[in-house]
């Protein structure tokens, strides 16, 4: 009798094992602390009830061919949702991603590399909208809503994201990026990039923002930011040092209405200026004058 009963048992094992709680499947993926903080409903839309989860090892599973990229720069869990119109029945309309970079920059360089073609939109601290995706950033997530049609109102839905995200501490998490902190009002913002690595061929330099401005008399110009620790502060002066000698860029020390700053008279770039500022290195690619030297001052006034 005890023999007969092993594959009843076995029998009832298989079947007990698929029903599962989709929250333990969100709490596997890391899509637990996620799942409470989207909203079920958002004029028009409502959310469909399961989310989907990966991990490093089985990203390739959704975005096959793409996952290395997100490897690379930093991606720690993905969490998949899906939103519905009333006139798509229980069909999902929309599908949102919420990919964790790990910190805010990683976050942005993933928005700015998927969607910064598009058009970009004032949502929280940097976002681009195309005719059926936006993306946005949430703390150290990079969050992209795509539609599978035009004409979708993707804006109210992604405004509710953000709001939801920013309530919990996953949007908090790591902090919010501010790029108004990473540089001076210099002018018009015509454009904003993300360099993962050897920017303008300097191996020195990883992870660098650069921002493309026009002043008011009609002259654009270009800076960059990388944030540098303590640790590797000595380590990056004593390496563009050597690369400046290398190259025969002289570095002129200044101290200008209390602001500290290099001048550099660069062969290939000119005459341009840059910052070592404590967690920061600023870079500013025109030589100094009245108008800079102003915006420096309200800059480092603000800390």
């Amino acid at each position: 009798m005890l023999l007969a009963l092993l594959p009843l048992m076995a029998l009832l094992l298989y079947w007990r094992g698929q029903i599962y709680d989709p929250a333990l499947l969100q709490f596997k993926g890391g899509g637990l602390s996620l799942g409470a903080l989207l909203p079920d409903t958002v004029e028009p839309w409502q959310r469909l009830p399961a989310l989907r989860a990966f991990s490093k090892n089985n990203l390739y599973e959704y975005i096959n061919g793409h996952a290395e990229y997100f490897l690379a720069a930093g991606f720690r869990s993905l969490t998949v949702a899906e939103y519905r119109l009333p006139t798509d029945g229980q069909q999902p309309s929309a599908v949102v991603d919420f990919y964790d970079m790990g910190e805010p920059l990683n976050a942005f360089g993933a928005l700015v590399d998927e969607v910064g073609g598009g058009q970009a939109i004032a949502l929280g601290e940097g976002a681009f909208a195309g005719p059926r995706t936006l993306g946005f950033l949430a703390g150290r997530y990079y969050v992209k809503v795509a539609a599978f049609a035009d004409g979708m109102p993707l804006l109210p839905l992604a405004e509710a994201l953000l709001q939801g995200l920013r309530k919990g501490s996953a949007g908090q998490s790591g902090g919010e990026l501010s790029l108004d902190r990473l540089f001076p009002d210099l002018g018009k913002v015509t454009a904003t990039r993300y360099i993962k690595e050897n920017y303008r061929g300097w191996s020195f330099l990883q992870r660098v923002v650069e921002r493309r401005f026009q002043r008011a008399d009609g002259r654009e110009g270009q800076m960059f930011a990388v944030t540098v620790n303590e640790a590797q502060q000595a380590a990056l002066e004593q390496a563009f040092r050597a690369f400046c000698q290398q190259e025969g860029i002289a570095i002129q020390a200044l101290q200008e209405g209390g602001v500290r700053l290099w001048q550099l008279s660069d062969p290939y770039e000119g005459d341009w200026l840059l910052l070592p500022l404590r967690g920061q290195w600023l870079g500013i690619f025109q030589p100094l004058d009245t108008t800079i030297l102003e915006a420096l001052r309200r800059f480092l006034g603000h800390g």
